[in-house]
């Protein structure tokens, strides 16, 4: 099985699930009003799943393509950053903007109170966080020493600072666990654990010991496509249901989602199953949000301020507010991001497969 298509249409889903969490915060809307299902529409379950998501590909990656230290970074770098640049710019160029409509909001909620605190702490030290973001370090530098790092300017940046951090030592992982001698495999696993240990406090919420554990259970999910599941009584559709079931209910939300779509993906490999509950991944709506799901990612807040901006003074209910700010914002951002995708991400990528056969040559 070479490229696992529906892995990538899943990011498509999780940067669409990014803007409604957004969005519902802009209207003012709690999560915990959707009762047992608040973990759904607060501001981590999506991260965790996709961190999930790149610890397994990663990985993945290194097994299918062995690459040099030098080249890996080389590639990460021309897939995130040129789309992270412009969007950082872009965010930096609008800011003014963007804090006088969150200061007009009609329905700020604790969410949008936070947003103005962090724009107005990238305001106060701009400079810093000016480089802080360039450096794509601003996940890693402690609170005490430039508040709020994580989150000035573009607040969703945060996440792509944990994203670099992890492949800044994921080459040195997969040589530590996935190859040599299994005495080696047991060392770096117990350093890396015992590491994870004595930073798991460190003092800014984008750093990687923040979400190392789900990284962790993506390179698990790696050694487990790595075996054949050609046998039903070790793994069939009623052990995948069960599993993610408990998992969900009683464990962890974002653990049990990603066990039902790669044992429903194993399933479909060794068994030759349909994957009944995961076909819509492959529909060519979620292709589509696959291909820009970097960009949307990156660009939605500033569609979203421009339907804040439409709106904040019209006196709509809290209702209708959050309905037509959502469709202004889509109708914005999905062309947005197909622009972004097709003429920076694209060229980019372009330019990776071409270093990486200049190197592999």
């Amino acid at each position: 099985m070479g490229k696992i298509r529906e892995l990538d249409d899943l990011r498509g889903l999780l940067a669409v699930w990014v803007v409604c969490v957004h969005l519902l915060a802009t209207a003012g809307v709690n999560p915990s009003s959707f009762g047992f299902l608040a973990p759904l529409f607060g501001e981590h379950m999506r991260v965790q799943i996709f961190c999930i998501l790149s610890g397994f590909v990663i990985f993945l990656m290194q097994s299918r393509r062995p690459e040099s230290y030098g080249t890996f970074m080389m590639g990460r770098l021309l897939r995130i950053y040129p789309a992270y640049l412009v969007a950082f710019v872009l965010s930096v160029l609008c800011a003014d903007f963007a804090m006088s409509v969150l200061q007009t909001a009609p329905y700020p909620g604790p969410r949008g109170e936070v947003r103005i605190v962090l724009m107005q702490s990238a305001f106060d030290r701009m400079p810093e966080h000016l480089l802080a973001h360039l450096t794509l370090l601003h996940g890693l530098i402690p609170e005490g020493w430039l508040p709020n790092a994580a989150y000035a300017f573009l607040g969703q940046a945060w996440n792509i600072s944990t994203e670099f951090q992890f492949y800044l030592v994921a080459p040195l992982l997969f040589l530590g666990l996935a190859t040599g001698p299994r005495w080696r495999r047991i060392a770096v696993a117990v350093s890396g654990v015992g590491l994870w240990y004595l930073l798991h406090d460190w003092p800014n919420p984008a750093d990687l010991a923040q979400y190392a554990p789900y990284f962790v259970l993506g390179i698990l999910s790696f050694f487990f496509w790595q075996r054949d599941w050609s046998d039903r009584r070790h793994l069939n559709p009623l052990v995948v249901l069960a599993l993610s079931g408990l998992t969900f209910a009683f464990a962890d939300m974002a653990t049990g989602i990603w066990a039902f779509i790669l044992g429903s993906l194993a399933l479909r490999r060794d068994q030759g199953r349909i994957a009944w509950g995961i076909t819509w991944l492959s529909t060519k709506p979620m292709q589509d949000l696959g291909r820009i799901s970097y960009s949307l990612y990156l660009l939605h807040m500033m569609p979203l301020y421009v339907g804040m901006a439409m709106l904040n003074d019209a006196g709509l209910d809290r209702k209708p507010y959050l309905l037509l700010l959502t469709v202004v914002t889509f109708s914005l951002a999905l062309p947005m991001s197909w622009i972004c995708a097709h003429y920076v991400e694209a060229p980019a990528n372009a330019l990776k497969r071409r270093e990486r056969a200049r190197a592999t040559a």
